[in-house]
């Protein structure tokens, strides 16, 4: 059987028994497993307490609504995806059908929205210190895995993960825009020092304390 959790295996067969049918009850679950019910109850107790599942009440006639358990986004995102194959075979489609140019206007489409976006999020925070930390938040949810320190005369922000890696690895503009967001958010002073797209272990960026907000 292919695995999604890697541990306990009547777990694994019950999230990928309700992955194929959708929401069960208890008792159906019992008998697709052959298990007894207090011992699939334990099992749903433990995926429910790590986001994996949830339940949904269904009347049915005269009585008590029965209880379905489903599985929840968190669960969906153990099985495999292929966004990264997705998005790049699209710009490689986009490019042989529309040229280069197009995937430039794409990007400044992406960016004009992220430095609207940021900026709104970004509203009540009028130091550089709060700016920079409030911008290393947002990064961290969309998944870049930051690292924020403090010298006496700059901040180094450092990505130590890049979402979306293998689209940059193949069009550099992506990188190049993305350099142009964080200088249009934070100021003009701010540099690149490493990339991962070239090779490094972080996307690094330099801003000087004294930095100027655009």
């Amino acid at each position: 059987m292919w695995s999604v959790l890697n541990e306990n295996p009547t777990r694994e067969k019950i999230i990928l028994l309700l992955k194929k049918r959708g929401p069960l009850a208890i008792d159906e679950l019992s008998r697709e497993l052959s298990i007894t019910s207090m011992g699939i109850r334990q099992h749903l107790l433990s995926l429910e307490r790590r986001g994996l599942l949830e339940y949904i009440t269904k009347r049915q006639g005269i009585g008590r609504p029965a209880f379905l358990y489903k599985l929840t986004k968190k669960a969906d995102a153990l099985f495999p995806k292929e966004y990264d194959k997705f998005i790049v075979n699209l710009f490689r489609d986009i490019e042989k059908n529309d040229g280069r140019e197009k995937i430039e206007e794409i990007l400044r489409w992406r960016k004009s929205r992220l430095i609207k976006e940021t900026k709104e999020a970004l509203a009540d925070k009028k130091s550089i210190h709060d700016r920079l930390h409030g911008l290393k938040d947002i990064l961290e949810a969309d998944g870049y895995l930051a690292e924020l320190s403090e010298s006496n005369t700059h901040f180094t922000l450092k990505l130590f993960n890049c979402p979306i890696f293998k689209l940059a690895s193949e069009f550099k503009e992506v990188c190049r825009y993305d350099l142009q967001i964080l200088k249009e958010l934070i100021g003009k002073e701010l540099s690149r020092e490493e990339c991962i797209a070239d090779g490094n272990p972080s996307c690094t960026y330099k801003i000087p304390q004294n930095i100027l907000r655009t």
